[in-house]
């Protein structure tokens, strides 16, 4: 497993200016939109103040404000949040860009030595549900902000956060290179309920932690969201994800397109009454396949248990959502079609020491593309207990087109795979 350094520059405490946001104008626990907008603008003005040692502090209190918190090229600064930032759940009333689209409700670019903390857990709330839904989603579909977009980092720590429902993704760590998350949570949810309900299901794309580039490391943190807990995206490599606990739509490598991924690690986690498991996607492409330029490769996803996932505890292969030629319908309306592009290779991908409890359906897909089978899929004690029958019946899996072993105690085995040592 590789070695992942993250590098941060102290702040000297003996410089620090200390900004409390309240002390500086900010009104808590009014929510009226005049208070929104002038806490948002008060925010905005002070963040890009900030100079090298500073550190913005919002106090234990709730502050409600508007969305479109926008700053670049900030260096050596720490944002504690000790209390709540509510963001204005009016979509009429919310900042647009130039293009039509919403604005982010916090987006920074080209950020540098940067922590975000609390000295208990600072609470981000995207109060999502004025946004989410499906007669929505059919008129806005993605128009949505995500609560915390950083786009262009290097050495970034987030810890004792909690982000509770975005309007859309929750977390996206665009083109990072040294992002260290820890002890910070995701919450997306309609109901109160332990399962994904049709209805907390139309919290739609609320996506954990999206992350792409290099050297990430996320521990210790719980998530229960509508959508992928953990997404790594395209270009990505060398991150480690460790002793999560999630349930949404699972541990998710993808959907990955024309890049390259690799090393790749998930461990020691647990997924509770999760909808989906284990994860990899790739999107369709029209070409021949093209080699190395768009490959997934050393993936590993090793001591994961769960427990009563509610659709397929491992899916590899094409991906299932709109737009794409595998319908979200597959398997369950006759018609429904479910097609896996050639276009990527795939190789090394190995499941160990995985436990799958009461799965209420069959246990997997694994799909690949006969033009490019994918090489190197190993299954080391991959155990299902109490396995569902829907819809592969005592096949178990749906398997083709890749070349995969199954070893130790792996049952059942995927029927398109060998066994023992080959």
């Amino acid at each position: 497993m590789f070695a992942l350094v993250l590098v941060f520059v102290c702040l000297v405490a003996i410089q620090a200016r200390i900004f409390n946001f309240e002390d500086l104008g900010a009104k808590p626990f009014d929510r009226s939109p005049e208070v929104a907008n002038a806490n948002r603008d008060l925010f905005n003005a002070t963040l890009n103040s900030l100079q090298r040692g500073d550190i913005f502090f919002v106090p234990h209190k709730t502050f409600h404000l508007n969305g479109g918190i926008k700053a670049r090229g900030l260096r050596d600064f720490t944002l504690k949040v000790d209390g709540t930032l509510s963001f204005a759940d009016d979509r009429d009333a919310w900042p647009k860009k130039e293009d039509g689209s919403v604005e982010e409700c916090i987006y920074l670019e080209d950020v540098e030595n940067v922590i975000f903390t609390s000295s208990n857990k600072g609470t981000l709330d995207g109060n999502g549900k004025a946004w989410w839904g499906a007669i929505k989603f059919l008129k806005f579909q993605e128009d949505r902000p995500r609560l915390v977009h950083i786009k262009g980092s290097k050495n970034v720590l987030v810890e004792r956060w909690l982000l509770k429902n975005s309007p859309y993704w929750t977390f996206y760590a665009e083109d990072s290179d040294g992002l260290l998350i820890r002890h910070t949570d995701v919450d997306a949810r309609w109901t109160n309920a332990d399962t994904h309900t049709l209805v907390d299901l139309q919290a739609f794309n609320t996506d954990g932690f999206d992350v792409t580039g290099k050297n990430v490391y996320i521990h210790d943190s719980v998530i229960w969201n509508q959508d992928d807990c953990i997404s790594v995206k395209d270009g990505s490599q060398d991150m480690l994800f460790e002793r999560i606990t999630c349930s949404g739509l699972g541990l998710v490598v993808g959907s990955i397109g024309d890049s390259v991924v690799r090393n790749i690690t998930f461990r020691d986690s647990y997924m509770p009454n999760t909808f989906k498991g284990i994860y990899m996607k790739t999107r369709w492409y029209d070409g021949a396949p093209i080699g190395d330029q768009a490959a997934i490769s050393d993936v590993l996803y090793q001591n994961i248990t769960m427990d009563n996932p509610e659709q397929y505890a491992i899916w590899i292969g094409p991906a299932q959502q709109t737009g794409q030629p595998c319908s979200l319908l597959w398997t369950i309306t006759k018609n429904a079609e479910c097609h896996m592009s050639g276009y990527q290779t795939w190789s090394n991908i190995v499941l160990r020491d995985i436990t799958i409890n009461n799965p209420k359906n069959s246990p997997g897909v694994l799909m690949g593309n006969s033009s490019n089978p994918m090489q190197g899929i190993v299954f080391e004690n991959v155990v299902v207990n109490n396995p569902g029958t829907k819809p592969w019946g005592d096949q178990f899996y749906y398997c083709e087109g890749m070349n995969g072993v199954a070893k130790g105690s792996t049952t059942p085995v995927p029927p398109c795979f060998q066994t023992g040592s080959q």
